[in-house]
C-alpha cells in the first residue's frame, strides 16, 4: 500500500516538534522518528535532504507554537510598550512551561538561522515568533524616538527577555511570581526607553 507522502511528512514534523518538547533537542534522532511514525530510517529522507534541513523545519514549527503563546492576551489596539510588557511576561512563561522548546529556540539553535548585521537582525527561516517580537520593537523604536540602530535595540531587549527567562527557570527562580515578572518587565522597559532616548 502507497503511503500519502504529504500525510507522512506531516507526521514526521509533528513526531519531530513531539520529541523535542518532551524529550530535547540534543535526543532528537530522525532514526526514532522514523521509528514512531512506523516508517524505515531512511523514509524521512525522501521528504527531507538531511537532519540539518529536518531540524529547521521542525524548529520553524516550534516557533509557530512559540508565537502562539508570545501573543496570547496581547491585544493589538494596546499600545506597543504595553504589547512588549505582556509578551515578555508570555516568554517568560513559555520558558517556563516548555522548557526544551525554549531552549532548542533560544540557548542551542537560534543563531543557525539569524543574522545579525551592524544595522539590523534577520533570519534565514521561517521564525514567526521571532519576526513578530522584531515587528513590534521596531514600533516601539519608532512611536517612543529611540536612537541607534534596529539591531541595538533588538539585541538589548531580546537579551534582557531571554536571560530574565533563564534566571526564572533556575534554583533562584521561586523568587519571582507572576506580578514580579511583569513589574521586571515593565520596569526594565521604562529604564531602555528613557535612557535611549537621551
Amino acid at each position: 500500500m502507497k503511503r500519502n507522502t504529504a500525510e507522512l511528512k506531516e507526521k514526521l514534523i509533528e513526531t519531530g516538534v513531539e520529541e523535542i518538547r518532551t524529550r530535547g533537542v540534543d535526543q532528537l534522532s530522525i532514526r526514532t522518528v522514523a521509528q514512531r511514525c512506523g516508517v524505515t530510517h531512511g523514509a524521512p529522507y525522501k521528504h527531507f535532504e538531511n537532519k540539518d534541513v529536518y531540524l529547521q523545519v521542525v524548529l520553524e514549527r516550534l516557533s509557530e507554537i512559540f508565537l502562539k503563546c508570545l501573543t496570547q492576551g496581547v491585544d493589538s489596539s494596546l499600545d506597543v510598550r504595553g504589547q512588549l510588557v505582556l509578551m515578555g511576561c508570555n516568554f517568560v512563561e513559555f520558558a517556563q512551561k516548555e522548557t526544551n522548546s525554549f531552549e532548542a529556540l533560544f540557548i542551542k539553535f537560534p543563531f543557525n538561522y539569524m543574522e545579525l548585521t551592524r544595522d539590523s537582525i534577520s533570519v534565514n527561516a521561517h521564525l514567526p515568533g521571532f519576526e513578530h517580537f522584531k515587528s513590534v520593537v521596531l514600533k516601539l523604536k519608532s512611536n517612543m524616538n529611540i536612537s541607534g540602530s534596529e539591531a541595538e535595540i533588538l539585541v538589548h531587549i531580546w537579551s534582557f527577555i531571554t536571560g530574565l527567562a533563564v534566571l526564572v527557570r533556575s534554583p533562584i527562580g521561586d523568587n519571582f511570581n507572576s506580578n514580579t515578572i511583569e513589574e521586571t518587565v515593565s520596569t526594565m522597559l521604562d529604564i531602555y526607553v528613557k535612557g535611549a532616548k537621551q
